[in-house]
């Protein structure tokens, strides 16, 4: 897997971990409104990826609602591309920043930089 990095300075706050847990997200920006159920790729304390059919503008605001743990939150668009470039039918990889970092997908042994 590819990672981004910024010039001197690791930009992951947090360790990933691939994890595919149910969530639906809603989001506050979008015109027209949008609510979908899809799976997280990988979770981290610090956000979450998933494949959505739809792209967001960056930065827009979601509301989460993880299915498995029944928490919400809060969270904003940092990245979107597309899965795979050239598909008919497109899909969307997103990457979200959650507003208050938690273990809201119930990992049992977190990382140990999984803190606050």
């Amino acid at each position: 897997m590819f990672e981004t990095r910024t010039i001197g300075t690791e930009r992951r706050r947090s360790q990933r971990m691939p994890l595919s847990i149910p969530v639906d997200v809603v989001s506050f920006d979008s015109s027209p409104p949008f609510r979908g159920r899809c799976n997280t790729i990988d979770v981290s304390f610090h956000g979450c990826q998933f494949f959505i059919t739809r792209p967001f503008k960056h930065g827009a605001r979601l509301l989460l609602d993880i299915l498995n743990t029944h928490h919400t939150a809060t969270a904003y668009v940092v990245r979107v591309m597309p899965a795979v470039p050239d598909m008919k039918v497109m899909l969307w990889k997103i990457g979200v920043a959650l507003d208050l970092p938690s273990n809201y997908w119930g990992v049992e042994t977190p990382p140990p930089d999984w803190v606050w």
